[in-house]
């Protein structure tokens, strides 16, 4: 039998183009990439589009399709129902497969005339899907083939990684059938100075990374795992991030998954424990060259807290206020001890009352006539001396005009009321 290629690997030269607006670190090219890391990026969405979304992928040569492996899952984000087209002679798109799981991570469209399903089990993660019999001469004649991302978990349209696995049509030359041979065996010829032969698997091999180590966000492996208030994992660069661009709109620091604004008691914790298992990994799969990029921590030396340093987390106002000064004491010799607490207070500093800097006066708080601190108040606006409700009244039956204590005389209508802190 002959031998099957991913038709999507880099090497064989394919081409991918999305019909919606996508995220900037995760373009629709990040499909087909030739860089471990970018592959691994997957595609997603922009943030405001809603499926469907369409994904058409243009191959090197017309290939019999054996079986297509979707990734549908970015860390907390799914597609959940995908349908296959495939591009007939006349330009047109005929539908060859569809799929629809809430719970799968990654779905398997087999072409049963191909591959049986005895000899290709799916894991519990795979959902496996036959490929439509009726359409055979599509399958086996495809060049260019779409996929619709329909539904999804209430989330962008995302998809983490796509193959496409089969063979050169029968209608392909022998020298495009050797071609094709040769540019998926081709391997970098090794440097003459380099003899050792570990350096020739580190190009080849790749290791699956586990889905605990990868930032639900970014779906990247984390270098930080911070735990954020609504539950979800990312790393710490990632929070940095956000709180960044929130603050270009004048927003404060907020989880993004929730848009909860961070305080001292609701804030993102470093989780210990993850990055343990994370540094194991990366130790035990330091000789693979998709991880020498990573960037590593030194030391124990962690910010508990990935909060942009010019974000202020609002603290929450406490009861007890301390006062600038020492509390006034009491002087006991006054006659009275109201007479003490008016001059106790008449040295503390005022926070409710404008005080005019060129005026002083002891008893701002009390009647400029009758010295009385307790009942209603009305302020002179002429010379802003407090007079008492009786003292006003008394003034107003004896004469037509009032007169204030400090000998400014006023009229009833520039009397208004005031309250006493």
């Amino acid at each position: 039998m002959d031998s099957t290629y991913n038709f999507l690997d880099h090497k064989l030269k394919p081409s991918v183009d999305c019909d919606a607006v996508d995220d900037d670190f995760h373009p629709v090219s990040n499909l087909i990439a030739s860089d471990q890391r970018t592959l691994e990026g997957g595609f997603m969405a922009y943030s405001v589009t809603k499926p469907p979304v369409e994904i058409v992928f243009t191959l090197h040569c017309p290939i019999v399709v054996h079986r297509l492996k979707l990734w549908v899952h970015m860390g907390a984000l799914k597609t959940t129902s995908i349908d296959v087209y495939i591009q007939n002679k006349r330009g047109s798109f005929d539908k060859v497969g569809c799929g629809e799981s809430q719970s799968a991570e990654i779905f398997e469209f087999v072409n049963n005339r191909r591959i049986s399903s005895a000899s290709a089990l799916p894991d519990c993660r795979t959902m496996q899907f036959p490929l439509f019999p009726t359409v055979g001469y599509l399958l086996a004649n495809c060049s260019i083939f779409k996929l619709v991302l329909k539904k999804t978990a209430r989330c962008v349209p995302v998809l983490r990684k796509v193959e496409c696995w089969g063979q050169p049509a029968r209608n392909c030359s022998v020298e495009l059938k050797e071609s094709i041979e040769r540019m998926w065996y081709k391997t970098e010829e090794p440097t003459e100075n380099v003899s050792s032969p570990s350096s020739i698997p580190q190009t080849t091999v790749t290791a699956e990374i586990p889905e605990e180590l990868l930032d639900e966000l970014t779906c990247d492996i984390m270098t930080i795992p911070m735990i954020l208030p609504s539950g979800k994992t990312v790393d710490q660069l990632t929070i940095e991030k956000h709180n960044q661009q929130e603050e270009k709109w004048g927003r404060q620091a907020s989880d993004p998954f929730t848009g909860l604004i961070y305080t001292h008691t609701r804030k993102p914790i470093f989780n210990p424990a993850l990055k343990s298992r994370i540094d194991q990994f990366l130790i035990k799969h330091s000789h693979l060259t998709q991880f020498h990029q990573l960037p590593r921590t030194v030391g124990t030396n962690l910010r508990t807290a990935a909060i942009h340093p010019n974000i202020n987390i609002p603290t929450k106002p406490s009861r007890k206020r301390k006062l600038e000064a020492d509390p006034p004491k009491l002087n006991l010799s006054c006659i009275s001890l109201e007479n003490a607490v008016r001059k106790a207070l008449a040295t503390t500093t005022r926070y409710t009352l404008a005080v005019d800097a060129h005026k002083e006066d002891t008893f701002e708080n009390a009647c400029h006539s009758c010295m009385k601190s307790l009942g209603n108040f009305y302020k002179i606006s002429t010379c802003q001396h407090l007079i008492c409700r009786d003292c006003l009244d008394a003034q107003a039956l004896s004469q037509s005009h009032c007169k204030c204590s400090c000998g400014v005389r006023f009229e009833r209508k520039l009397v208004e009321k005031h309250h006493v802190s």
